[in-house]
């Protein structure tokens, strides 16, 4: 078990995020694996923790808003199964709002499902459609999943988001994501139309490569600058990114805001993760999820502020 990210790789362990509680365990075991071993799944334990995450949410969408300071919480009401399959049709996957939520449904067999890209949270299994106990539906075979977040702003916002469903054999990195759906506000930048590819940027985009004392190493930037004539003269103010390699796509959603007046002149500066889905010790998770590595996650934030 050389490499791995936690002293223990098979041990569950539970963080909070958006208002509930995940459980997470090393990437690179599966559940299959633990279950061979007698230990807990990460399933196990997400459906131990869904009626009180439940109750969480319930509350939470009673209360009508977002605490001070908090972007995105985790709402919850019962829904209609049947109505919820009307509005898949035949498709696997569907994203709408309601006022200030966001709504993501999908519909397939698996032990855990989850959400990834701009928002990332699991998917709860909708009640009625999956049998208690195990992943799918007696029925069909196959069981309803759905998040539901209250979002900040979800009328300007544009969230892309990608649904992995992962049986127990199944580990999160290096499956293909088949499952992909944008949601873009009423009152969002416009994106490319149907047909056209991305933006073109008038701004620049430029590489750097930088030497980190905290982290002992070379790291590569992409700084965005955009165009001389969008603002004001003199110094610009930035945002770091933690994922350099998501500069130009975030550019391409501010440069049309910031040509519109709806956002100030920013530049983006983003630092590039540390290794890719090959590298079996996870330094990306190590430096951006602080309960795997505590010093090098330390070394990071102090590196990117």
């Amino acid at each position: 078990m050389g490499g791995k990210t936690d002293a223990d790789p098979f041990a569950v362990r539970t963080m909070t995020s958006c208002g509930e509680e995940i459980a997470f365990s090393d990437p690179y075991v599966s559940d299959e694996q633990r279950a061979a071993a007698g230990r807990e799944t990460v399933a196990g334990r997400m459906r131990a923790l869904l009626p009180e995450n439940r109750r969480r949410a319930a509350a939470a969408y009673a209360a009508a808003a977002l605490p001070d300071g908090q972007e995105v919480l985790r709402v919850w009401c019962p829904r209609d199964a049947a109505g919820l399959r009307e509005r898949l049709g035949d498709s696997r996957y569907a994203a709408w709002a309601e006022d200030d939520i966001l709504h993501v449904l999908w519909r397939g067999t698996a032990e855990q499902v989850v959400l990834s890209g701009g928002i990332q949270v699991p998917l709860w299994p909708v009640e009625g459609t999956v049998s208690p106990g195990t992943t799918v539906s007696a029925e069909t075979g196959e069981g309803l999943w759905e998040a539901s977040l209250r979002v900040r702003r979800l009328d300007e916002a544009v969230i892309t988001v990608m649904v992995i469903g992962l049986g127990a054999a199944d580990l999160p990195f290096g499956r293909p994501v088949t499952d992909t759906m944008t949601w873009r506000g009423p009152r969002a930048p416009a994106g490319p139309a149907d047909g056209e590819g991305p933006i073109e940027l008038a701004g620049e985009l430029r590489e750097h490569t930088i030497e980190s004392v905290p982290l002992r190493g070379p790291r590569e930037l992409t700084v965005y600058v955009p165009p001389d004539g969008a603002g004001a003269p003199g110094r610009l103010p930035g945002c770091v990114l933690a994922d350099g390699e998501s500069v130009p796509g975030f550019a391409r959603v501010l440069e049309p805001a910031i040509a519109a007046g709806a956002a100030p002149p920013v530049v983006l500066v983003g630092v590039h993760n540390a290794g890719g889905h090959a590298d079996r010790s996870d330094l990306r998770a190590q430096e951006y999820l602080p309960r795997h590595r505590p010093r090098r996650f330390a070394a990071h934030l102090s590196f990117v502020t």
